[in-house]
């Protein structure tokens, strides 16, 4: 349920009417329950009706799940994806990862996988709601027009903005209070991955960069046998490291042609602003570090703080 307790719709796309039934069964007590069993019919009823989540076979004749999944992305990215599937492979879950969907399942499916998939994304959803409203809210306290230096100067000096803060997440507040690492505190964690995905609302190219780049560095973590909190850390750095942009106009980041010496000076700031950003959290060292400095080249040539070798 929505804070309103309104229920949530959730769209069934199957070409398959037992699963659609299943789905519907499982579902339907909580939510309001829509079905398509074509690609086609899927677009039409989104672009009529509001969806919240969708749950989507691949395997499906005419308009493919993968390319269903491609056209919800580019036109309703608000919308959370959950694949459900009998036909499964590595290429596919992989693309799924790339277009940013909450859950990937196989066929035969159960009631658990299925109210926990469709739990998680509702969540997120909701979760990137306050996110949207709590950026207004920032917006309106410190004004649209100030700079990023002047908005995390406010940040860190407002009690006013602290205090929204505690009111859209509450866990902030409770994890300082108990001395936890913020890390360890999985909403916390929530609020900064959601904060990361709303940021690449922003620009369509952008979408899912967050979830791609932390899939790749952890393959490459992995293969470099970091142990398992190292790999987690550098699986969250990954995830974060754009996190700044959120202090960085939009009209830059959407800029089609190149940039002035003054605007790429606003946007090369991204990288620090990231670090300053989750240093209040108590996230390690390692996290806040890797932010900083992922635009760092070799021959030193790179920001925020041209570090070479």
């Amino acid at each position: 349920m929505t804070d309103n307790q309104t229920p949530e719709t959730i769209l069934i796309v199957d070409d398959e009417r037992g699963p659609r039934e299943s789905l519907r069964m499982i579902l339907a007590s909580n939510h309001r329950v829509l079905q398509a069993s074509s690609g086609a019919e899927a677009l039409e009823l989104i672009r009529s009706d509001r969806v919240d989540l969708i749950t989507l076979d691949l395997n499906m004749p005419g308009m493919h799940g993968q390319e269903l999944m491609r056209a919800v992305r580019s036109e309703f990215p608000q919308i959370e994806i959950v694949i459900i599937t009998g036909c499964g492979s590595i290429e596919s879950a992989a693309e799924g990862i790339r277009a940013g969907i909450c859950d990937y399942i196989q066929k035969p499916f159960d009631v658990v996988q299925v109210s926990a998939a469709v739990g998680r994304a509702l969540a997120r959803k909701r979760a990137r709601g306050r996110l949207t409203d709590f950026l207004e809210a920032l917006g309106g306290v410190v004004g649209r027009d100030r700079g990023a230096q002047a908005i995390l100067k406010d940040l860190q000096c407002s009690e006013k903005l602290r205090e929204q803060v505690g009111l859209f997440f509450p866990e902030f507040g409770e994890a300082a209070e108990a001395g936890a690492s913020a890390i360890g505190a999985p909403r916390t964690m929530e609020f900064l991955e959601v904060l990361a995905e709303t940021i690449e609302v922003k620009d369509r190219f952008m979408r899912g960069h967050a979830r791609r780049v932390s899939f790749y560095a952890s393959l490459l973590a992995e293969r470099l046998s970091h142990d398992s909190e190292g790999m987690e850390e550098v699986r969250v750095a990954a995830f974060l490291h754009d996190l700044g942009k959120v202090g960085v106009p939009t009209d830059l980041l959407l800029r089609a042609g190149s940039l002035d010496e003054t605007e790429r000076v606003l946007v090369e700031q991204h990288p620090a602003i990231g670090a300053r950003l989750v240093k209040p959290l108590a996230i390690p060292n390692a996290i806040a570090s890797a932010i900083r400095h992922h635009h760092e080249w070799w021959d030193g040539s790179g920001y925020p703080d041209g570090l070479k070798g």
